[in-house]
């Protein structure tokens, strides 16, 4: 899986550190991903990661029970890079039910 995260308006959100942490396209921390499921730098459950097609998503599925939140993680290092933001692309239908998760 690619490290760039787009939304399904086809915006592009941000990336993902080797270590799995989530930044924005500007190098603000976001989150994380563990065992393929995204967290916000709260804690808060946000989604899954995705791939659909080419492209890497976090989504969200409205109508299933959520998992409790998580104890934040430490904020990680200052990035010392940032990735080259990627350009837009075209946004996706998503099924009924799933919503972007941040």
């Amino acid at each position: 899986m690619n490290n760039h995260i787009f939304k399904s308006n086809g915006i592009y959100l941000g990336f993902l550190r080797g270590d799995n942490y989530l930044f924005s396209r500007d190098g603000f921390y976001l989150g994380w991903i563990e065992s393929g499921y995204a967290w916000d730098s709260n804690g808060q459950f946000c989604g899954q990661l995705t791939k659909i097609g080419q492209n890497s998503y976090i989504l969200k599925n409205m109508y299933a029970v959520q998992p409790l939140p998580k104890k934040p993680k430490p904020v990680p290092l200052p990035l010392t890079s940032i990735l080259e933001p990627q350009s837009n692309i075209s946004p996706i239908s998503l099924p009924f039910g799933l919503a972007d998760g941040f």
